[in-house]
């Protein structure tokens, strides 16, 4: 009886803590401190998504500094599933769940599975630039990535669903070059 306990418990709580995303990585060029007008390439791979209770993947959600001035989208992602339909770049969205999201790439389903998202389980795999903005303060540069399921955006509604936190790409800040000037001379 022990055993079996220990077994339901064991299966419970690994329910209960389960995580949707696997495998995360990214890759930012060029790498280190970045300054006002700097280009920056971001490279960012989900490398398993489990659908939890049949929960498809929906929507990749960028959450951006206030450093950054310029955001443009040039791979969106890969490994869609079965289903019909293709990943849409959006600024904003309110889904039916009342979740606003954005910026960022959302499955829009074109056959019979209506906001439903992409079956695919993996790997996902995209790319955006950045820039940094013009300051001469040393304005926040963070960069992560929200996965979210179609439970979590009403597309379907079977128990417990997937809820990852944020996926951490950079934290850091602008590296502003402080300005020299000569020496004042009073007469």
């Amino acid at each position: 009886m022990k055993k079996l306990l220990f077994i339901l418990y064991l299966l419970f709580s690994l329910n209960a803590s389960s995580q949707c995303v696997s495998n995360q990585s990214n890759w930012m060029v060029p790498a280190g401190t970045y300054q006002p007008g700097q280009i920056v390439i971001v490279d960012y791979m989900l490398g398993n998504w489990w659908q939890l209770n049949s929960n498809w993947i929906i929507a990749f959600q960028l959450n951006l500094g206030s450093g950054w001035s310029g955001l443009q989208p040039l791979i969106a992602p890969t490994g869609n599933g079965t289903q019909s339909g293709y990943w849409l770049w959006d600024i904003q969205n309110t889904y039916p769940s009342g979740l606003n999201f954005g910026p960022g790439w959302r499955f829009v389903n074109t056959g019979f599975f209506s906001n439903w998202g992409s079956s695919g389980t993996g790997p996902f795999y995209m790319r955006f630039q950045l820039i940094v903005g013009q300051t001469c303060t040393a304005s926040d540069l963070s960069v992560s990535i929200n996965v979210f399921g179609d439970c979590l955006t009403g597309g379907w509604n079977n128990g417990a669903c997937c809820n990852d936190p944020a996926y951490n790409i950079h934290n850091g800040v602008v590296q502003t070059v402080p300005i020299l000037t000569s020496n004042i001379n009073h007469y």
